[in-house]
């Protein structure tokens, strides 16, 4: 009998493994096969004018108004630095300081192409100044390396654009497409300055054909290829919302305490919500990363993405084991903030936290919410959102416009890089194009994001030339 069920189980074993080998053995690169060209010769001025461009403090705090004299000296540098730019295009302005600028192409159509980025820039922590090693808003040239705030988010793609465009313009270039930039002022903060832009086309019927936002980037740390370069292209984002958790029962003098009070009954409530986490599993960004990576990885790797069907519960568990992969396969839950008690005596009656949440594609901002509820298992603890929140993002398809053209011209401007596309965990303005636009694709054409929104932000000025480069073939190229 037992030998019966042994053979039997075997095999099963067989057929398996024998379906794995053959799916490993028929899994073929679905990479473009696009030939790299000569860099593109951009003008000697460029670096120099990055650098001045990072000297403004064009900072988006989260309870002040923009400062009306940095946006606007800002802008003026722009203007004399790129006159071509600002002659040949139509400009417009929302919010004040929200530029959209157009390039009437040749073609007569409301289907504009959307290159995006943003002025505005996170502050820097006074307690963090010792820790640069330059004048954050300095600009300083160390070595191969330009640093201060905003030089990889998001100044450098705004400048490599404006470099781009000028370049073309100069050279008489004129697009088939009308081509629309847009900078927006706030994109640290809300956003509402690109939010109201895209109002105002959407009142005007203008649907973009696709639009090119920051987001995604240049990585050499996927697991199985060996330190190749890959161009991770964000073709959705999570969504956001934060709540906040409130206890309100009775305190009284510390030397008489309850068996529970309101600092308890929370703590166990952010406890119970933490250790039962949303359900894990691979949205269709994450499965195009397998799908456009898997055939290009080392043999054992390779293996296991190509045969997800069987090893999907194993590929989860090794993305939970990291907070960067945990974060790419649930809503994950963050506690921020906690708040309750104003005497070392006294017990008090209130007690809130801040939680944080991302939320993945294919959960609303309601089953988030309902999840929380059920987690936190405490009629005392109420759970109310904060602010408006943000669902996640629709999921551009890899065969669009939008994906194809950047893929290549991403080919074209770097050699031996791979592409892929990515679900992206933070936020961009490019997400508000999406009432009025399908197809929104996301990257940066820098390498790991170095000291973003923290210390000794920094690009390399080699990097910076290449990506000028980038934004030169995707405005000549687009159709």
């Amino acid at each position: 009998m037992w030998k019966k069920i042994g053979v039997f189980l075997l095999g099963i074993l067989v057929i398996l493994l024998s379906i794995c080998g053959v799916r490993y053995f028929l899994s073929k690169s679905i990479q473009p096969n696009v030939a790299t060209q000569a860099d593109i010769p951009v003008r000697d001025s460029a670096l120099s004018i990055f650098q001045k461009g990072i000297q403004y403090q064009t900072i988006s705090y989260d309870t002040l108004p923009p400062d009306s004299i940095a946006f606007t000296q800002f802008q003026q540098f722009l203007a004399e630095k790129f006159p071509l730019v600002f002659q040949h295009l139509e400009k417009e302005t929302f919010e004040k300081y929200t530029l959209l600028l157009k390039w009437k192409g040749t073609l007569a159509n409301d289907s504009p192409i959307v290159l995006m980025a943003h002025q505005d820039v996170v502050p820097v922590d006074p307690l963090s100044l010792s820790h640069w090693k330059s004048e954050p808003f300095g600009g300083k040239i160390i070595g191969d390396t330009l640093y201060g705030r905003g030089s990889v988010d998001d100044k450098f793609c705004l400048f490599a654009i404006l470099e781009a465009t000028e370049m073309l313009l100069q050279q008489g270039f004129q697009p088939k497409r009308n081509i629309f930039l847009v900078f927006g002022h706030n994109e640290e903060k809300l956003g509402s300055g690109v939010a109201t832009l895209v109002d105002s086309l959407q009142k005007r019927n203008i649907h973009p054909k696709w639009v090119l936002d920051e987001g995604g980037e240049f990585t050499e740390t996927v697991p199985g290829l060996k330190g190749r370069k890959v161009a991770l292209i964000g073709t959705s984002e999570k969504g956001y919302l934060s709540v906040q958790l409130k206890v309100d029962m009775e305190g009284g003098h510390s030397s008489m305490p309850a068996q529970q009070t309101a600092i308890d009954v929370l703590i166990a409530a952010i406890q119970n919500i933490r250790t039962h986490p949303f359900p894990a599993g691979f949205n269709s960004s994450m499965i195009g990363f397998m799908d456009y990576l898997g055939p290009e990885m080392s043999a054992t790797n390779k293996f296991f993405v190509t045969n997800r069907w069987l090893f999907n519960s194993l590929l989860l568990k090794i993305y939970r084991k990291s907070a960067p992969g945990n974060s790419l396969i649930r809503t994950s839950i963050a506690p921020t903030i906690i708040q309750s008690g104003t005497k070392e005596n006294v017990i008090p009656n209130i007690a809130t936290a801040t939680v944080n949440l991302r939320i993945a594609p294919g959960t609303t901002i309601q089953q988030a919410l309902q999840h929380l509820q059920k987690s936190a298992n405490d009629s005392r603890v109420s759970i109310t959102p904060i602010g408006i929140g943000k669902e996640a993002s629709n999921i551009t398809d890899t065969r669009s416009e939008g994906f194809t053209h950047l893929t290549m011209c991403i080919q074209e401007n770097y050699d031996s890089v791979l592409v892929s596309p990515y679900l992206m965990i933070g936020a961009t303005d490019g997400r508000k194009f999406e009432t009025i636009c399908k197809n929104v694709v996301r990257f940066s054409p820098v390498t790991d994001l170095k000291g973003m929104h923290g210390i000794n932000e920094r690009v390399g000025i080699d990097e910076f030339k290449k990506g000028i480069g980038l934004y030169y073939r995707i405005l000549k190229e687009a159709q």
